[in-house]
């Protein structure tokens, strides 16, 4: 009986030095383009301030004003912390708001998932709003 040789399925080939070279320079060149749009929205998009409107046990609703320096209309990310009078959080949401070209707007927010309820005769002391931009490994 002959001996017949069959070939590898599938064939392994190693990808050329040429080819792992654009894809490195790619991955760099993508990371360079997102720490420069990062860098360019915190300029365009300013919180002016943050407070406390109102608050019960259940419940804060915080106002503040943001403002849109750029020509266009853009969707950014928002984290806001509130703060007891020890620093402890007692709340904190995650949430998308989109701003109209060239405005400054004053806008309200309720957070109606407390990590604690207030306690009785309790004010939150502090608030927090901060930008959240795109990272390379996260959101």
């Amino acid at each position: 009986m002959p001996i017949v040789d069959r070939l590898e399925f599938p064939r392994k080939h190693k990808l050329k030095d040429t080819v792992l070279l654009i894809a490195l320079a790619a991955a760099i060149l993508g990371i360079l383009v997102t720490r420069c749009g990062n860098a360019a929205r915190k300029e365009r998009i300013l919180i002016h301030s943050v407070f406390i409107e109102e608050f019960d046990r259940q419940y804060l609703r915080l106002g503040y004003e943001i403002e849109n320096k750029g020509a266009s209309e853009e969707r950014v990310s928002l984290l806001a912390r509130v703060y007891d009078s020890e620093g402890a959080e007692i709340a904190s949401i995650f949430f998308a708001e989109d701003l109209k070209a060239g405005s400054r707007e004053f806008k309200s927010k309720v957070i109606d998932k407390l990590e604690r309820p207030l306690r009785e005769g309790e004010k939150p002391h502090r608030a927090t709003l901060e930008l959240r931009n795109r990272d390379i490994f996260s959101y």
